[in-house]
Parts: structure tokens; sequence; C-alpha cells
């Protein structure tokens, strides 16, 4: 069987692609809007920002073990995140959210809890509770971790499908692909690089606090820029002509 080509990942039915990417911004700018942030530097007793890097790498190596896809890390994240940072919507939510912050096995619990989650929801295959708790070497219980998720659950109102730099990426550059005549191996390292960016994003605290499409378009810039001269005009000159026909015309944070 042949290996499918870098552009087959991407959609050649722009309409639908440029109605899918107005649906993101648009909840991103409504239902999973960011906040300003949850952690204090000033604090000594609250977790790090570098506590948080070393789950989402924990994450991270659970998700290549497993055979998982990264973004179903993005989403465990976001949730994680916007459960921290958002008012908390009860009792429950707002005692959670308060010892996660600084207390680290409450922090890391209720990261694994968004990682359970997240699978469950993102993936074809869901990860038992129990295989769960052992992949977490039993730190916590099967009901410590489906109690977490309940809560972080009931404290998103249930909202956990906020869209990912990476769909907006890839979005992105569904719109460029008529637009734009270069090599099969020219959209390979695009889409490579744009992936390990956003991949990169997620582990840095600073990004939980933009949105996803800021961190998207940096993003794509940044390795429409790796690009030699004549393929960058190109991608650029293409990139402002989608741009000034699109709903990517909105505010940025």
């Amino acid at each position: 069987m042949m290996k499918p080509t870098e552009t087959e990942n991407l959609s050649r039915n722009t309409e639908a692609v440029a109605d899918s990417l107005a649906a993101m911004i648009k909840r991103e700018l409504t239902t999973y809007s960011c906040y300003d942030g949850y952690l204090n530097h000033f604090d000594p007793n609250m977790i790090t920002a570098d506590d948080r890097k070393k789950l989402v790498d924990w994450c991270y190596d659970i998700a290549d073990h497993c055979k998982l896809s990264r973004e179903t890390v993005a989403s465990a994240m976001e949730m994680t995140d916007r459960f921290l940072a958002m008012p908390s919507n009860s009792a429950d939510a707002a005692r959670v959210s308060d010892e996660a912050l600084i207390d680290q096995s409450k922090f890391q619990l209720l990261t694994i809890a968004a990682l359970y989650t997240s699978i469950k929801i993102n993936e074809k295959v869901a990860i038992s509770s129990d295989l769960f708790a052992e992949m977490c070497s039993h730190v916590y219980t099967v009901e410590e971790i489906e109690d977490m998720e309940r809560t972080l659950l009931i404290g998103l109102s249930w909202r956990c499908h906020a869209p990912t730099a990476h769909q907006v990426g890839m979005s992105i550059f569904s719109l460029l692909l008529p637009y734009v005549d270069i090599p099969e191996v020219t959209w390979g390292f695009l889409i490579d690089e744009m992936r390990y960016l956003t991949e990169l994003a997620v582990r840095d605290y600073y990004f939980s606090t933009q949105r996803v499409s800021t961190i998207a378009l940096a993003a794509v810039f940044n390795v429409i820029s790796d690009t030699s001269t004549k393929e960058r005009r190109e991608l650029l000159g293409s990139f402002l002509s989608v741009w000034n026909a699109s709903t990517l015309i909105t505010p940025i944070r």
C-alpha cells in the first residue's frame, strides 16, 4: 500500500474548510475564550510553569507509547488550563481548583483526569480507567481519577471540544493549497514544522493565555519564512489573499 502524500491530509473543499475555520474562530471567541491565566510567579506556594511543562511531557510520553494523537494532549491541557483559569461554577470545582494551584499531586491528578477524558473524546479506542490507573503506576486509584474527571467536566459545563492550534493551522494550509504550486516535499516540511511548533506551544504556559488561531498563525508564518525565497513569496502572497477573503480578519489578542 502506498503511503499517503502530505497534501492528502489537507482538504480540497475550500468552502467547507472556510466554514469550519469560521466556526472554530467563533468558538474560541465565545464558548472557549481564553483567560488571563492562573499562575502567580511571585507566590512561592503555587505550582509553576515548569511543573506544568513536566506534566505536558509526561502526557506526550503516554500518547506516544499508546500511539495516540498528540492533539489529544493539546485538548487535555486546554481543559486543564481553562478549568483553573475560569471562574468556578460550583463549590466543588472551586475547592479542587484552589487545591490544584498549591498542591502538585492534585494538579497532576487534574491533568491525568483531563488526559483520560480527552482520550475518550478524541480517540477511536478508549482506555479503561483500570488500565489508565495502571499506566499512572497506581499513584492514583480508579475512583480518584473518575471523581476528578467528573469534577472537571462539571466545572467546564461539559464543554470539552475546543479547537486546537494544529486544526486551525491545517485549515489555513488547506485554504492555501489551490493557490500555490510548490513541491510535495515542501508541503511535507510545512505541515511537519507547523505540527512541531504547535506541539511545542502546548508545553509553554504563556500560550495557554493566547488564542489558538494566534498560535496557528504564528506557526504558519514561521514555517513559511523557512522556505526558499520563491516559495516563500508565493506562499505569503497566497496567504494574504486568503486572509483578506476569509474570516481570519478578527481581533487578535
